[in-house]
């Protein structure tokens, strides 16, 4: 846990480059992150599930993982994922609960967290104020401010 990283994020992400997310992701792992988890929703975890895929070939020991809310979840671009987590007892999860139990789960499963939030309201932004609340090292590339754990 403490080599972990979740990624997030709103679905739209006009505001950030992949050129940001490969530094926030470089810079984790300079500070010891070998796996990094993604809920596979959206823009911005789909953009930042490819970087961690492409920084492999320099990078070769870090763990692209996507945790999947239930089982008929649709997975994108399968084959850059090194590993699919489906959490233990998730089974008990109506789908539409199942989605904010995945965001709760990989932010109690980290120690770190890249965020592109520009806003207070949704799930993205719930999902981050939790990982501001658990304190764990946050970057956020969006606008929306830290509160106070």
């Amino acid at each position: 846990m403490n080599n972990t990283a979740v990624f997030i994020g709103h679905n739209e992400c006009y505001g950030v480059s992949a050129q940001q997310v490969e530094q926030a992701i470089i810079d984790f792992i300079n500070q010891g992150v070998t796996v990094f988890m993604s809920g596979g929703q959206g823009g911005f975890d789909r953009l930042c599930a490819g970087c961690v895929h492409r920084l492999k070939k320099q990078y070769p020991d870090i763990i692209n993982c996507l945790v999947i809310p239930y089982l008929t979840f649709t997975v994108f671009d399968k084959d850059i994922f090194d590993d699919i987590i489906y959490p233990e007892g998730f089974e008990k999860y109506h789908f539409k609960a199942a989605i904010p139990a995945r965001n709760k789960y990989m932010v109690d499963n980290a120690a770190f967290a890249i965020c592109y939030v520009t806003h207070g309201w949704g799930g993205a932004a719930k999902t981050y104020e939790r990982a501001v609340k658990k304190k764990l090292n946050v970057i956020n590339l969006g606008t929306y401010p830290l509160t106070k754990a």
